[in-house]
């Protein structure tokens, strides 16, 4: 690409900088980053210090309906005696008669909530706010509010540590309160959510009050008590619900584990994120001169990259724009992949007119990107070749007028053609109504021999459709043969200066024509070399014959491709299994053996081998290296 092409991509570059950058600053699709950025959450280990005492569906029942006499709470505080800090995330906002009793067992290493109602943030400051407080006589234990803010979208993701300067957030208490200490407390906070709702070793609350948990168990312990029971309908969406919600005393609990391993998370800064769409966009116009193709590979492995890095600051408290970086690289690539469709148009139309009348579509792309490949010549290459030929062609074309044989011939050759393109394989040339094409050239395609497979088994699926409307239509039935080899031949353009093909040449390419040849032989549609077998792994075929080719002293053992792996069936399986235990019988001489298992079949190919049985039965060969010396092309 020479110096202005590579300043204009430089300047798409930048101006998708600057739209994008204008989105990013304007908070649009923000919704599209905390949904993305959710999925970041979770995969860290709950601390074992902290435990909740569960108000479950099964302590509703056994306890009895919602509220519960404060007796309940009493008794459970005494239960927990041996942990160290009680955070009963439960509203005392009510007078009641047992409140007495529930302040005797109160102490300042339980908990209990305060909380604001109708509170607001705006400018910084909180406004309209109203304040419940514990009832009389429960003074004697430790408060701290307990609102859980949630974002616009309805999902909870941080903890706010300033909304009262008279009280201090119900999870940083907690945490004073078990470590004895102060902590680092930003004003708001990302709260790293350790992983979906019921990550915690949870108790049942009615398991605590009935003895059935051993008092050593919370030992030490951060006791968190808190509804868990959906009826109680304080439970929250949060980053890693997975479409469950989080009950509020595990969010604090998350809260309070967030303090304690000082894992805060914060977003990335705008400027930072500026930056890196601008980065990514310089690097999609840099990467688009060395080539489309190039760069179409090196798109998703950006993205998949920057995800991954995004995962791992994560780790480190920062969470990264998961929407605009990548729509940058996507963005400019779009741009720069239509700007440089354009400005190659005009030299695209050149080698085309040029090209067009003599190689495929496939040959003009490769010549696009390498003009040496224009001169006179070849390169030697591994290919699988494909011959497929019209049986009884003459016989066809006695029945028929000529206009009703070329509308037939034509439709034929679409259709096969179209498949070829599909499979991405070259169409060679057209020999009257036989067809020859290749995979593995121009462009390098490693499972060619898997490609050219596929092509014929949809060949042959394709020609049932037809025969069905030709059979309609008045038409005959059409049969065709199929052979395929793979192995090393020459490609390149031969012909004169002035006029030639894009064409392969070579023993492969004579062997693959052979093979086509001998399907009628053995009454089959596809037979391929063992060159093709070896090189596919998802196809099934039969091993048909070990056979002289005319032409040709070395035997080569061929083999009938029938269908892909996942098509196949028992009954197929059987067959197979029937017809190679004959032909490995007959391999060794053993005719009377061999007839009997053919003789279990009904195809074209064991009649020929009984045949044959017979014949050697009566006149055994001398010498025989197993092969069958075929009289014809």
């Amino acid at each position: 690409m020479n110096t202005i092409k590579t300043k204009n991509c430089v300047l798409i570059a930048i101006a998708c900088t600057l739209f994008l950058s204008l989105l990013f600053y304007s908070g649009f699709l923000s919704n599209i980053q905390l949904k993305l950025s959710d999925n970041l959450y979770g995969g860290k280990t709950p601390l074992d210090a902290i435990v909740i005492v569960a108000i479950d569906d099964n302590s509703l029942q056994e306890i009895g309906r919602w509220p519960w006499n404060r007796e309940v709470f009493a008794e459970t505080i005494t239960k927990l005696k041996q942990s160290r800090t009680i955070a009963i995330d439960v509203a005392f906002f009510e007078e009641t008669e047992q409140d007495n009793i529930l302040g005797e067992v109160l102490s300042e290493k339980v908990i209990i909530p305060v909380e604001y109602t109708s509170f607001a943030k705006e400018d910084g400051k909180t406004i309209g706010k109203r304040l419940l407080k514990p009832a009389p006589g429960l003074e004697k234990a430790q408060t701290g509010y307990v609102n859980i803010i949630t974002d616009r979208d309805g999902v909870t993701r941080a903890a706010n540590m300033d909304i009262s300067d008279e009280y201090e957030n119900f999870a940083y208490v907690a945490y004073k309160n078990y470590w004895k200490k102060e902590a680092e407390k930003p004003a708001r906070f990302l709260i790293n959510f350790a992983g979906p709702p019921g990550s915690y070793k949870q108790y049942s609350l009615t398991d605590v009050y009935n003895n059935r948990i051993p008092p050593e168990e919370f030992k030490n312990k951060l006791v968190l008590i808190g509804a868990t029971s959906p009826d109680m309908h304080d439970d929250y969406f949060v980053p890693t619900s997975k479409g469950k919600a989080m009950p509020g005393v595990e969010i604090h609990a998350n809260t309070i584990q967030t303090l304690i391993n000082k894992d805060f998370l914060k977003e990335q800064p705008k400027w930072s994120t500026a930056l890196a769409i601008l980065i990514a966009a310089i690097t999609i116009s840099l990467l688009i001169t060395t080539g489309i193709r190039i760069t179409t590979i090196t798109v998703p492995a950006l993205i998949i990259g920057y995800l991954f890095l995004s995962i791992y600051a994560f780790n480190y408290g920062i969470i990264m724009n998961l929407v605009y970086v990548p729509l940058s690289i996507l963005f400019t690539y779009t741009f720069e992949v239509i700007y440089s469709y354009y400005t190659e148009k005009k030299e695209r139309q050149k080698t085309l007119g040029a090209f067009s009348k003599y190689v495929s579509p496939a040959v003009i792309d490769e010549l696009m990107q390498d003009p040496e490949k224009l001169k006179l010549g070849g390169e030697r290459k591994e290919i699988t070749v494909f011959f497929s030929d019209i049986r009884g062609f003459t016989t066809l074309s006695e029945k028929l007028t000529p206009e009703k044989l070329v509308h037939l011939l034509n439709e034929y050759l679409t259709a096969m053609t179209d498949i070829i393109m599909k499979h991405e394989g070259v169409v060679d040339k057209f020999i009257g109504d036989a067809i020859m094409a290749f995979w593995g050239a121009p462009m390098k395609q490693p499972n060619h021999a898997e490609m050219a497979c596929s092509t014929s088994i949809d060949m042959i699926k394709k020609l049932k459709e037809l025969n069905v409307k030709w059979t309609a239509e008045k038409f005959p039935e059409i049969k065709i043969g199929i052979g395929l080899n793979t192995g090393h031949a020459v490609i390149g353009n031969m012909g004169s200066y002035e006029r030639f093909d894009y064409t392969a040449m070579g023993d492969t390419i004579n062997l693959g024509s052979r093979l086509e040849g001998l399907t009628k032989a053995y009454g089959v549609s596809i037979i391929a070399s063992e060159t093709t077998k070896k090189a596919t792994k998802d196809y099934v075929f039969r091993k048909l014959d070990l056979v002289k080719v005319k032409g040709k002293d070395k035997p080569v053992t061929i083999y009938e491709l029938i269908c892909r792996k996942k098509e196949i069936t028992k009954e197929i399986e059987e067959k197979i299994k029937t017809f190679e235990k004959g032909l490995s019988l007959y391999l060794t001489q053993k005719w009377d053996e061999a007839i009997k298992e053919f003789s279990k079949l009904d195809d074209f190919a064991s009649k020929e081998f009984i045949q044959r049985c017979k014949t050697f039965k009566k006149e055994p060969p001398i010498d025989w290296d197993g092969s069958w010396v075929m009289k014809t092309k």
